[in-house]
């Protein structure tokens, strides 16, 4: 057998290869794209750099350091309620204190939450761009992972 057929065979197997190689990242690429798109339905801060939402969670955790401040405040400020303090007006008066420091400590309580969810929307989302990538390493990732 000549040389020449030998490299013509060898040539057309290795392009062969080559080819099924290409077709299955072509369609492992597409799968991992679908999958990636109904695993993050709604992802607000997607165009935000990696940087500034790292920023933006160190900014929301020691906001929320604060806000429990706050919330832990309201609270050692609740009113305990007298059983009778004589006159009807007497009793309305403690009750609007009452309502206005549970109003306080509802909204102290409403802040820590909204800054907890708003910190774990971040995590997700941090997360999300550690499995999935971020720049080439995305769709090399999309491209590699089965």
């Amino acid at each position: 057998m000549s040389l020449r057929l030998q490299a013509g065979r060898a040539t057309g197997s290795i392009l062969l290869l080559l080819v099924l190689l290409s077709g299955a990242g072509v369609w492992n690429y597409h799968r991992n794209l679908q999958i990636e798109k109904l695993s993050g339905e709604r992802r607000p801060y997607e165009s935000y750099a990696v940087a500034d939402v790292e920023a933006l969670r160190a900014a929301y955790a020691s906001e929320l350091y604060g806000v429990r401040a706050r919330f832990d405040a309201a609270k050692r400020k609740r009113i305990r309620p007298k059983r009778d303090v004589g006159s009807f007006s007497d009793n309305v008066a403690q009750f609007q204190r009452t309502a206005q420091t549970s109003a306080a400590i509802r909204d102290a309580a409403a802040g820590v939450a909204d800054r907890q969810d708003q910190i774990a929307e971040l995590e997700r989302e941090l997360d999300l761009r550690e499995r999935f990538g971020v720049g080439l390493m995305r769709h090399v990732k999309r491209l590699t992972t089965i």
